[in-house]
């Protein structure tokens, strides 16, 4: 005889109930830079509950029925962490349909809504495997539209690297975006545009292109010619 099968000790989620942010919630999470969180309770065959918390979008699904029940309690767990996955990867890609970003960009904003970093990376990685997100096309743009609007290299520099961008690992840079007689030029633009001080012109000016990140030696030319003018 074979030997008597063990019953199982597996137990059911048979209902899901979900507590959404409130106000006072929202605004104490905003204070330190988060979104508030949505509490999912999970209620077992047993009796018994699993209290969990989740980015309050996957709340809001959850509430819509999402995870279908009756399902073991792995499985069933398995199922809202496929779901949080799956609303990861829909909030990157909503993200970059507004405007590009960077990948250190992309992680603060999704921690921020309380992904946990194996979704986070999942989706970051697809992502780049489907060139919806590269660290060297949003540089180079991002690059490209500043010199546009006549900001000079540190200035560049410094919000690429608060953005997680380091400029030298740009592919050309900085030969590629700058030349001497661009910056030159960039800076007169700026110049034209501004009233001569009365007092200390020389060196308010020279102070002001170099807050705009030029050099310091293309600044001085700049402002020296301005003055001759």
């Amino acid at each position: 005889m074979g030997e008597p099968a063990v019953p199982s000790c597996a137990h059911e989620v048979v209902e899901i109930s979900v507590d959404l942010p409130d106000a006072a919630a929202r605004a104490r999470a905003q204070r330190i830079g988060r979104k508030a969180m949505a509490e999912v309770s999970l209620l077992l065959d047993s009796g018994d509950r699993r209290e969990i918390v989740v980015p309050a979008r996957v709340g809001r699904l959850l509430q819509d029925g999402a995870v279908e029940l009756p399902r073991e309690e792995d499985d069933a767990f398995d199922a809202v962490h496929a779901l949080e996955g799956r609303v990861c990867f829909a909030m990157l890609t909503e993200m970059l349909a507004r405007r590009d970003h960077a990948e250190s960009e992309i992680r603060r904003k999704l921690s921020s809504y309380g992904f946990r970093d194996i979704e986070i990376e999942g989706s970051i990685s697809r992502a780049r495997e489907l060139r919806f997100l590269n660290d060297d096309r949003f540089a180079s743009y991002f690059i490209e539209e500043r010199v546009r609007r006549g900001w000079g290299r540190r200035r560049i520099e410094a919000e690429l690297s608060r953005r997680g961008v380091d400029a030298r690992e740009v592919p050309g840079y900085p030969d590629a975006f700058f030349t001497e007689e661009g910056d030159l030029e960039r800076a007169r633009a700026l110049l034209a545009r501004r009233r001569v001080p009365e007092q200390r012109a020389y060196e308010k000016l020279v102070r002001f292109l170099v807050s705009r990140g030029f050099p310091f030696g293309v600044a001085a030319d700049a402002v020296r010619e301005r003055l001759s003018q």
